[in-house]
């Protein structure tokens, strides 16, 4: 497999299905829709051994009490068959901006990846 980015993973974000074939729908600036499917794949430039992870979506709002930082979405994901591919899509209810991030079950302080992205209203 070969990688043209310098993190050991990465997220990519889309408003479409990710696979080979539509690549180059991945948004450069990711800026989503609310209530609309927010597609990503992560890869990793080494193999994820754990199965199991966890997927964490966080709405960066000054307003929110802990350290401007609140939580939009936390959800258990299987990795699948690929150890350095991972692909799924989650959903955002409310405009702003956001970070996803990935964890591998083996450690939940420190993400696999992740990626900022804004959502906007429709």
């Amino acid at each position: 497999t070969s990688c043209v980015f310098e993190e050991k993973a990465k997220i990519f974000l889309s408003a479409q299905p990710i696979n080979k074939k539509n690549s180059i729908f991945i948004d450069e600036k990711p800026i989503f829709r609310i209530r609309k499917r927010i597609y990503f794949v992560l890869i990793s430039k080494e193999e994820i051994e754990n199965p199991k992870l966890k997927l964490q979506v966080l709405k960066l709002d000054k307003k929110a009490p802990f350290h401007g930082i609140k939580s939009a979405l936390g959800i258990d994901i299987n990795r699948g068959p690929h150890k350095q591919v991972v692909k799924d899509y989650f959903v955002v209810h409310k405009a702003g901006s956001y970070v996803i991030r990935v964890f591998s079950y083996d450690d939940l302080d420190n993400p696999i990846a992740q990626e900022y992205f804004w959502v906007e209203e429709l």
